[in-house]
């Protein structure tokens, strides 16, 4: 028997595909941008690795709660709900915070980069739960795990497979929580707890949400209503899960990109932390950071400071062939106007702005 497709469907997949979309436009702006140092420092290639995932759990949702708008079997239904939607989505999303805050600890704690060894033994000890539930969700006949049913044809998860990804999401959002509240003993430069409290705060939430209302009777058996709410609340989440952390510096980097990577700078140098972003995001950094340092110095060395100032203005222009995007965007702030004042007026704006708990604890 045929069915035929639900028209209420299209239009819940089509509003998750531009939250989708949007969020993948930014997602192609940070990397066009990827050498603004406030965006760099946000770890990029993680960010693409998060919204892959996103996506990937996106797509899986799909076979899941849209189950007139795909053509399925029991091979499709394994590979959408098991590893798509569970192992390469939700778990994997999770891993990448969790390797977002070791990332952290290596740099403001052990004072190390976490590349190399330092990166891939964390990263494939994070992927062992992801993949052991797929493999597992594979292997399951089919009165325990995934099944396809004809009357009307969907996918299903049986209680057995249901419970077990109930029990990974668990153990994972438990290492998750424990991770988090580690993250308060470290001291970094521009209160990154609070993105990951947001985001562990919603994704708790939506996934409470979800196993309560899938077992009210009148709600879980609904069947449109609770697929639309399950699926537009992963979308949402996951929304959460990367603006979150890219949203601030993105943000200024269009509305006012030279006034806001000052504020940045002179952050790092007010907290002493410019060793460690050095660190995190390589030469470039410690050449932008030198550079600010130097233009600092040159503000109360009179008519010499200025000879030494046209000096090096005309030896960045020689230079600028070789310069990135952050780096020309800097010498315009530093060499267009540089009176004193109106750098402590900008300073103080900014400060103004982003305060949070004293003088010195800044949001970016």
């Amino acid at each position: 028997m045929t069915y035929p497709v639900d028209k209420r469907e299209v239009t819940v997949v089509g509003i998750n595909s531009a939250i989708m979309f949007i969020s993948f436009l930014a997602v192609v702006y940070v990397n066009v941008n990827r050498s603004y140092i406030p965006l760099k420092c946000k770890n990029i290639p993680l960010i693409n690795i998060l919204y892959t995932t996103l996506f990937l759990w996106f797509l899986g949702d799909i076979y899941t709660y849209q189950p007139t708008l795909v053509h399925a079997s029991r091979p499709i239904c394994i590979a959408t709900m098991s590893w798509l939607r569970m192992s390469l989505g939700i778990y994997s999303v999770i891993s990448c915070h969790l390797l977002r805050i070791y990332q952290y600890q290596c740099i403001f704690e052990w004072r190390i980069r976490a590349n190399g060894k330092h990166l891939w033994i964390p990263a494939a000890l994070w992927s062992i739960l992801p993949l052991t539930y797929g493999i597992l969700a594979s292997v399951l006949p089919e009165d325990k795990g995934n099944s396809y049913v004809t009357d009307p044809p969907m996918c299903i998860a049986e209680k057995p497979v249901y419970f077990v990804a109930v029990a990974f999401t668990v153990v994972l959002m438990i290492f998750w929580v424990y991770a988090t509240v580690l993250m308060r003993r470290v001291n970094v430069c521009f209160n990154e707890y609070r993105e990951l409290v947001v985001v562990i705060v919603s994704t708790i939430f939506v996934v409470l949400a979800q196993v309560v209302l899938r077992w009210i009777p009148a709600i879980g058996d609904s069947g449109f209503a609770y697929n639309t709410m399950a699926s537009m609340s992963d979308v949402l989440m996951g929304q959460i899960c990367l603006f979150a952390l890219i949203y601030k510096p993105a943000y200024h980097s269009l509305t006012e990109k030279d006034e806001y990577l000052k504020f940045f700078l002179r952050t790092l140098k007010r907290e002493n932390r410019q060793t460690e972003y050095e660190l995190a995001n390589g030469e470039e950094m410690a050449r932008i950071s030198s550079s600010f340092a130097g233009r600092k110095s040159y503000s109360g060395l009179g008519h010499s400071g200025s000879r030494m100032h046209r000096r090096d203005h005309t030896n960045i222009r020689a230079d600028d062939g070789s310069m990135t995007g952050s780096t020309k965007s800097l010498a315009k702030v530093l060499y267009a106007g540089h009176h004193a004042h109106s750098d402590i007026d900008s300073d103080s704006a900014f400060r103004g702005e982003f305060q949070l708990e004293g003088p010195d604890r800044m949001l970016v």
